[in-house]
């Protein structure tokens, strides 16, 4: 069996309810209020699943701040910001959706590059650097990576649905939307860069959130492209597909330099392992089966996706996005299966 790891993450909802933490605009804009959520998570985590290495009985906060990027983008292009009190960020409405295809190709990526919010973000770095001195980082910029959602995903959000009738009808143009979005990340990836002092990022981490929506010849022939173009220009390269894409793995497997696939629940990991025989999987567990599944369950579930897996490089169970209902108990039973399985 090939080595096997865990990455465990709960949502906001989930803390909330068992510490009555609350996050609102301040958990991503004031670090001295984000030390003390983050303290609290560990703290919890570390009573509750602390014998599995979970959580630190001496918390300590987190010296990287990271906003998802298509949040971030959206932003940049005039979406509306919520902060609810107990969930993520939110960044609501489709920003192109009023403008014609001319007005967004017209678009400045420097506009997006110099906008308030990238502004804010830097003077909370600032500020980090001032607790954390060189430790403090932006988006993991000072690991070497650029964390992007993929420009069709990014292009679903900014420009609606409307988008699948674009790319049905005009492929270019759907194409010519993915490239300003790129130009876009590029010139907001630069601003950081240069403000950190770091080089240009090696690494590439692609979240495709929407691909498997798509057919495989819609794929293959709109999104591709773009994404083996992004991916060639990085020494290495992650992929995140989260649903089921088992229609589309002989299309992932054609973006080069990929190291890592973070796949959906419902996708066929054996063949994903015959697919990409290089590549380390990273299946996402699906979070409602340890919401409301019994904990013999999770056991299965977790023994089925170790023993797909098994002939992979390396194993990481992305034990993600588990909300405010999922028992402990499920959770345990994850690490219990892990252990029994090593």
């Amino acid at each position: 069996m090939s080595a096997v790891t865990v990455s465990l993450n709960f949502m906001p909802a989930f803390y909330h309810k068992h510490t009555g933490v609350t996050y609102g605009e301040a958990y991503y804009f004031d670090p001295e209020y984000r030390a003390q959520v983050e303290c609290i998570e560990a703290a919890f985590l570390h009573e509750a699943l602390g014998r599995y290495g979970v959580g630190s009985a001496q918390p300590q906060p987190s010296p990287t701040l990271v906003i998802q990027p298509i949040d971030l983008i959206k932003l940049t292009q005039g979406a509306k910001l919520h902060c609810p009190p107990d969930a993520t960020l939110e960044t609501w409405g489709h920003p192109w959706a009023a403008l014609t295809l001319d007005e967004i190709a017209r678009l400045d990526p420097q506009d997006a590059a110099q906008h308030p919010v990238i502004d804010r973000l830097l003077r909370q770095y600032r500020d980090m650097t001032r607790r954390y001195g060189d430790d403090a980082d932006l988006l993991g910029l000072k690991s070497g990576l650029m964390n992007i959602h993929a420009p069709f995903t990014a292009a679903h959000q900014l420009y609606g649905e409307e988008l699948f009738f674009l790319m049905a009808d005009e492929p270019e143009a759907a194409q010519r939307l993915f490239g300003k979005i790129w130009e876009i990340y590029r010139a907001i990836f630069a601003r950081l860069t240069a403000e950190l002092g770091v080089p240009a990022p090696t690494r590439l981490q692609l979240g495709d959130c929407s691909a498997s929506l798509l057919s495989p010849a819609t794929y293959r022939t709109v999104v591709l492209p773009t994404n083996q173009t992004l991916a060639a220009g990085f020494a290495t390269a992650g992929y995140h597909s989260c649903g089921a894409s088992t229609h589309l793995l002989p299309e992932f497997a054609k973006i080069a330099h990929v190291v890592a696939i973070e796949l959906g629940p419902g996708t066929d990991l054996a063949a994903a392992v015959a697919q990409l025989p290089r590549v380390a999987m990273r299946p996402l567990i699906d979070p409602l089966v340890m919401r409301d599944g019994a904990p013999e369950q999770v056991e299965t579930l977790i023994r089925d996706t170790l023993h797909a897996t098994a002939p992979a490089p390396a194993t990481t169970l992305c034990a993600w996005s588990f909300d405010r209902e999922t028992p402990l108990g499920n959770v345990e039973a994850l690490y219990q299966t892990v252990a029994a399985c090593g």
